[in-house]
């Protein structure tokens, strides 16, 4: 069959017929590459609403945190600050959880440390960091706390939640406390427009704690409530204690568990000078007179009536009464002038000094015989001028511990006087004057005016100023450190007892604080 000849009608007319299938395939095609764009494009938007759905259980980026690695590593540090700081891990460990995003933020990892989102500065260090509003839920450019550990975040928080004051209440956090909270829950509701403006902050703490079983990190033994110690029981009779070398007012009244202004009062004391050998009261209660018969001993030698001979009269008016005269001595007016009255007189005479030697019997060298009495003469003066050397050695050393004891009760005392100045000076980091302190700076500033001792810039070379001695030591004018020596992080003056006075943090003011509530570690005595 030969192949047909097309006209060139017929060839316009054939490619007529193909060119509207060339067109439709083409622009098929491009439909089909725009749906692949549009695809692509519309992934990650489908991931990012697919993220914010589930927004409220986790973030994309804790969906592969290792929760149980986290916890493991904040609570070792967590656990056993919490409870010498009578607070609850579960609360402390769930806020850092919360804050922190499980260690995600950048804030929380390094080089910033920053566990529980706190604002401000910390010892001077601070980064300009994004940081979500928890009303707002719009993330900010915030001034962020930068420490060199997760154990200097968490010492800071403690140091906020145990000595905060705000709107009038001087422990702002002490509802958190475990001696103020019967449980977790109770904690977690006093943190409630306080730590966090979350209005579900109290619920996710406590849905956090159940979740991840944190309660198994509190302290299972009881908390005793920080409170003062009463003072001793009223006793039937006032209690007395004989003072010792070295005894201070604040260490007897540690011992006795009394109040040093009931101590002063009942002992008359001023200026907390004692000495010792003094004998104080240490019993609550008035001074009743003790029987002569209990506070000297009386001898059989001194049961005799001591009734000394006064003169000759007397002598012989009580001879009388005692001896009666014969009826041969017995004379009339007119003979008193006789000179037979003098044997008379000296015969009645024997009787009263007869008793007078019984009254006050003379020491034995003196009753010698007459051969014996210059060498026990000489004995005698040599015992005594060794007495009297004794005596007075004796009385010096008593007054040199007096001054000891009242130098260093004084000075001490100076230093409190010195350091209540300042309170109400707010707090600034690296402040060394009275425009502003922290906490070294006061420590160093009170030192100065008080000791012209220069006792170092900051705290750990502070701690190389004196002796270290355990807290319950410390009185008035020691220093008390917070933080394992060699990296103690803050100090404070002990103004004794229970009481010292501290710049506590950026916002806060110099003021009293209470080792009960915010226990220091060691204690150094400078002077």
């Amino acid at each position: 069959m030969s192949n047909k000849v097309l006209t060139r009608r017929e060839l316009r007319q054939q490619k007529r017929q193909k060119t509207p299938n060339y067109r439709y395939l083409k622009k098929g095609s491009a439909v089909v590459g725009t749906a692949l764009v549009a695809v692509s494009v519309a992934a990650p938007l489908l991931n990012t609403h697919e993220v914010e759905a589930v927004e409220g259980k986790t973030t994309a980026t804790t969906s592969n945190v290792d929760k149980k690695a986290f916890i493991n590593e904040i609570s070792n540090e967590i656990k056993p600050l919490a409870e010498k700081h009578d607070l609850y891990a579960s609360i402390m460990i769930a806020q850092a959880i919360i804050e922190s995003d499980w260690g995600q933020t950048d804030y929380a990892q390094a080089p910033y440390y920053n566990l529980f989102g706190l604002e401000g500065q910390y010892q001077g260090k601070s980064a300009m960091l994004d940081k979500k509003n928890a009303e707002t839920g719009q993330t900010e450019k915030k001034e962020m706390k930068q420490y060199g550990s997760y154990k200097e975040a968490i010492q800071d928080y403690i140091e906020i939640i145990k000595t905060t004051s705000r709107d009038g209440n001087e422990n702002y956090f002490s509802g958190t406390w475990r001696s103020n909270a019967k449980d977790y829950q109770t904690a977690a509701a006093a943190l409630e427009g306080r730590f966090n403006g979350d209005q579900d902050y109290v619920q996710k703490l406590v849905s956090t704690i159940q979740e991840n079983d944190l309660t198994s990190y509190d302290a299972t033994e009881p908390v005793t409530p920080p409170v003062a110690q009463p003072a001793a029981e009223t006793p039937a009779q006032p209690t007395e204690y004989t003072v010792q070398s070295g005894d201070t007012v604040n260490s007897i009244t540690n011992q006795f568990e009394i109040g040093v202004q009931e101590f002063t009062d009942w002992n008359n004391i001023t200026e907390n000078n004692i000495y010792a050998g003094q004998n104080v009261i240490v019993g609550n209660g008035a001074v009743t007179e003790v029987p002569a018969e209990e506070v000297t001993p009386v001898t059989p030698a001194t049961t005799v009536d001591t009734t000394p001979v006064v003169d000759q009269t007397i002598a012989d008016t009580a001879t009388q009464d005692v001896t009666p005269v014969p009826e041969t001595q017995v004379v009339t007016p007119d003979v008193v002038q006789n000179d037979q009255t003098a044997p008379t007189v000296q015969e009645e005479q024997a009787p009263a000094q007869e008793e007078q030697a019984i009254q006050t019997p003379a020491p034995e060298t003196q009753v010698t015989t007459p051969e014996k009495q210059p060498e026990q003469e000489q004995q005698t003066q040599q015992d005594q001028t060794q007495q009297q050397t004794t005596q007075q050695d004796q009385t010096q050393q008593t007054t040199t511990d007096q001054t000891t004891q009242t130098t260093e009760a004084s000075r001490g005392e100076q230093i409190v006087n010195e350091a209540e100045k300042y309170i109400g000076t707010p707090y600034v980091w690296g402040g060394k004057d009275t425009s502003g302190f922290d906490c070294s700076g006061l420590t160093q500033y009170v030192y100065k005016q008080v000791t012209g001792q220069d006792i170092g810039v900051w705290t750990v070379a502070q701690e190389s100023s004196g002796t270290q001695i355990d807290v319950s030591q410390a009185q008035q004018g020691d220093l008390l450190f917070w933080g394992d020596q060699g990296s103690s992080y803050h100090v404070a003056i002990s103004a004794g007892g229970d009481q010292y006075i501290h710049a506590p943090q950026p916002g806060e003011n110099v003021k009293y604080g209470s080792t009960q509530y915010y226990a220091p570690d060691f204690g150094v005595r400078v002077y």
